[in-house]
């Protein structure tokens, strides 16, 4: 009998779901796991990297245990009754199109994706050259009614310059305008949600961005986040290719 490639993905995904995971007793929680996944790929092995199956296995898991995959707008509105999570991608790999999308429409799960707007069609050069998705395909994506576009600036996603840090007030400014204006453009949406390229930033440059309008601010730092927490400073937890069933339930439920 062939299967499709998806099909092979979700049957792996399922499996890996259904072995060795302890039945654990859960307590009622007051915070929020806000995941952040970037590349999902075969090809790559590194820290922003997910395979296809074992992201499958993880989104099988958390259907599978009823939870939800909510609007980041909605954070400050949740219960935190333990069955809430927020997905979060950034730097708008093409691969979401291939593995991410198709899973998270099957499971009604929604999900943000902070776009780096000057690059958006293009290629990100990390370990080799990464196709980005572009701005019909994300024309596409905000008419399922289960994405939402954040900004990873227009075009301040940059290491070698620290990321938002490594530039002045007024340049990181004209920078969050501009992404507005090119998103408006190609989609006829704004957004209020903001994601630092590499987790970079400072007190100086949050309050820049609340002045240009961004509510909602994530960051990198490994934490869940409080229902009663500063959406200025969103904490994440980075998933990647080290988080097994095993240890994907256990950060999603600390």
């Amino acid at each position: 009998m062939k299967i499709s490639r998806r099909e092979f993905i979700r049957l792996g995904g399922a499996l890996a779901a259904s072995i060795g995971v302890p039945a654990l007793a859960r307590e009622s929680s007051v915070e929020v796991p806000v995941l952040l996944y970037h590349d999902i790929s075969d090809e790559y092995r590194d820290s922003y990297t997910i395979s296809p199956s074992l992201f499958a296995a993880q989104m099988e898991w958390l259907h599978n245990n009823g939870f939800r995959a909510v609007p980041l707008r909605e954070i400050v509105r949740l219960p935190g009754n333990g069955k809430t999570v927020v997905i979060t991608f950034d730097d708008g790999y093409a691969s979401y199109m291939d593995y991410g999308f198709p899973l998270l429409r099957e499971y009604g799960f929604h999900s943000t994706i902070n776009v780096i707007g000057s690059l958006a069609g293009t290629y990100l050069h990390d370990g080799g050259n990464r196709p980005l998705m572009a701005w019909d395909e994300y024309r596409h994506l905000l008419k399922s009614g289960l994405v939402e576009i954040g900004c990873h600036t227009h075009g301040l996603h940059s290491f070698a310059q620290k990321g938002v840090l490594g530039i002045s007030g007024e340049t990181l400014r004209q920078d969050l305008r501009t992404f507005r204006e090119v998103l408006r453009r190609e989609t006829g949406r704004s957004t209020d949600i903001l994601a630092w390229p590499y987790g970079l930033y400072d007190a100086k440059r949050i309050s820049i961005a609340r002045e240009e309008g961004f509510r909602h601010i994530l960051t990198s730092r490994n934490a869940s986040f409080p229902v009663s927490g500063d959406i200025a400073e969103i904490p994440r937890r980075n998933i990647n290719e080290l988080h097994d069933i095993t240890s994907f339930r256990t950060w999603v439920e600390r």
